[in-house]
């Protein structure tokens, strides 16, 4: 298959993609706006914030697309996608909800952040790596410190906390 017919392909999943979100954001404004204002705040923000990213994707592609730059590098993996880049995909979300529910948030969301990018064809390993260590860090301490939500441990989590806290 051609590049030119790949991207072609592409550009088709990336506005159904964009349909969907677009959908998929304006269900949650419409769902949460009978609700009282207290339950309603967090969804609508995340709706309207939604839209509003797919609003400028949708113009940075049209722009793009009246643009014909078309050209794409030989590493870019939008053009060479395969069928393990597909399954890595695919099977990411499962993978993940069930990492996190043995291991917990930290462990899910460090291993998805070191793991998923590399199996997608992303090869810069020390950024892959600060990014994710930088971000796990922050939400460990963002998350219990300053907002005071304990974010879950998992099963085994759970079961190591158990066994060493001292009684």
């Amino acid at each position: 298959m051609s590049t030119d017919a790949r991207i072609r392909n592409y550009s088709r999943e990336q506005y159904s993609l964009i349909a969907v979100l677009l959908l998929l954001f304006c269900g949650i404004i419409v769902f949460a706006w009978k609700l009282p204002f207290d339950a309603r705040l967090f969804p609508m923000v995340i709706g309207a914030t939604g839209i509003l990213l797919v609003g400028l994707i949708t113009y940075q592609e049209l722009r793009r697309l009246r643009g014909h730059t078309d050209a794409v590098s030989a590493d870019d993996p939008a053009a060479n996608s395969t069928w393990p880049r597909f399954t890595a995909a695919l099977l990411s979300a499962p993978v993940f909800g069930l990492v996190f529910w043995l291991f917990g948030f930290f462990v899910a969301s460090l291993a998805a952040m070191l793991v998923m990018p590399p199996l997608m064809g992303y090869s810069d390993r020390r950024r892959l790596l600060t990014v994710g260590i930088a971000t796990v860090a922050f939400l460990a301490v963002f998350f219990p410190y300053l907002v005071g939500v304990n974010l879950p441990h998992g099963i085994v989590g759970d079961w190591l906390i158990d066994t060493l806290r001292p009684d």
